[in-house]
């Protein structure tokens, strides 16, 4: 439960009372738990969208729901996003790219990244069927924070401090397994209760998947392991990679996401 917790309270703003962490413990430890908070989050948008689409149009109320996700989550990833374009395109070698993510100041070219990946988004959600919304939010939470710890546990820190080289290098197997464990029985058990989502949802998946990993593997490669920052744009770019997955599958099966 306690590992839960953790999960809960790094990746949102929800505030969790202190008798849960009366005895120390490691951010790595709450990983496993990571693919559970995003489907939470995911069923809280979608639920939100479901109720807000009977007062508002579409395109304003998407836009409103990324604004109140900015907040729940403390735009953490937003911010990860922006200081790893920053620092991989301004930054001539690793040294140089790390000094530019360390300052947390936004540059022109992260500024132009996160606007082009949240313009991609409110498109592709506009471009949806709206019956699939719901399921483009819940899909787009759980995969981005599953694959955060897909990719964390796979590539080693690119530095010795800071709170997300602490949780790369807290990361395993074992919560990678965990977390596809939690992962798969979250996809197991919608696509039970609604299975014509289920070839959807896996386009998504694993769209996203290809999407982050590319990215994670780029971005290693240049300064020979991950941040924190990293993660967080990893977590963005797995949304985007979602929405892309889901937009493909229903151009390629229109008849059956139609209305």
């Amino acid at each position: 439960m306690r590992q839960f917790f953790v999960a809960l309270t790094f990746l949102t703003v929800l505030p969790v009372s202190s008798r849960f962490f009366n005895k120390p413990i490691k951010l790595a430890d709450g990983a496993a738990f990571f693919p559970l908070v995003g489907a939470l989050l995911g069923i809280f948008f979608g639920g939100l969208f479901l109720i807000g689409e009977l007062l508002i149009p579409t395109g304003p109320l998407v836009v409103l729901l990324f604004l109140f996700a900015f907040i729940i989550t403390r735009g953490l990833h937003i911010d990860g996003l922006a200081d790893t374009a920053d620092g991989v395109v301004g930054g001539m070698n690793p040294e140089r790219a790390m000094t530019i993510m360390r300052t947390g100041d936004v540059g022109p070219v992260g500024m132009f990244t996160v606007v082009m990946i949240y313009l991609f988004k409110y498109a592709s959600m506009i471009a949806l069927a709206t019956s699939f919304l719901p399921l483009a939010f819940f899909g787009m939470f759980l995969s981005g924070r599953w694959n955060m710890v897909l990719v964390g546990s796979a590539f080693g820190p690119a530095r010795e401090d800071g709170l997300g080289s602490q949780f790369i290098r807290g990361l395993t197997w074992k919560h990678s397994a965990g977390a596809s464990l939690a992962g798969l029985l979250i996809v197991g058990l919608l696509t039970w209760w609604m299975p014509e989502f289920f070839l959807p949802l896996l386009s998504g998946i694993l769209t996203a998947f290809i999407c982050g990993w590319v990215l994670a593997f780029f971005v290693a490669r240049h300064l020979r392991g991950l941040t924190g920052d990293v993660l967080g744009a990893v977590n963005e770019v797995s949304e985007a990679g979602f929405l892309l997955g889901l937009l493909l599958w229903s151009q390629f099966f229109p008849l059956l996401t139609s209305g």
